[in-house]
């Protein structure tokens, strides 16, 4: 049986996991460039950073869902659709701490701060990747001892 992947002596943090590649937008942009980005890029939310580079905020898709009953609604910019409540870890944050986020809160990705400032990104299925290869890791290690 393969031992539960955390129970190891290594200790991962959330900068193990996390993906460094965020496309982020600004507050003030339009939902049409919102829109075309998420839709480019294959991402479901974007971390909102101002002009200073403050996290000020998250737009998802969730967040949209407004504009189906009103296409032509004159508030246009993120900062009107966007989450204030960030949901975000620090990059030294144990994984089981994020894993632990996930299972408390309905969200799709957590964002990864050092001192406030955005250096990354950890989804679901990005913390589902980093337990398949603990599990791997740990099957080989078990495999190579007997």
């Amino acid at each position: 049986m393969i031992p539960f992947p955390y129970r190891e002596t290594i200790m991962y943090t959330a900068k193990d996991i996390m993906n460094p590649n965020v496309i982020t937008i600004d507050p003030d942009d339009t939902i049409e460039v919102a829109i075309s980005l998420m839709s480019e890029r294959g991402v479901s939310g974007l971390p909102v950073v101002d002009m200073s580079g403050h996290l000020v905020g998250i737009l998802t898709e969730f967040d949209l869902l407004d504009l189906f009953w009103d296409p032509t609604t004159a508030r246009n910019e993120v900062y009107h659709y966007m989450t204030r409540d960030i949901r975000k870890v620090e990059e030294t944050d144990e994984v089981s701490a994020v894993a632990e986020l996930f299972r408390m809160l309905a969200v799709r990705r957590i964002l990864v701060v050092r001192s406030e400032e955005l250096v990354g990104v950890i989804s679901r299925r990005d913390l589902l990747r980093h337990v398949q290869r603990v599990r791997q890791k740990s099957s080989q290690t078990t495999q190579q001892t007997c």
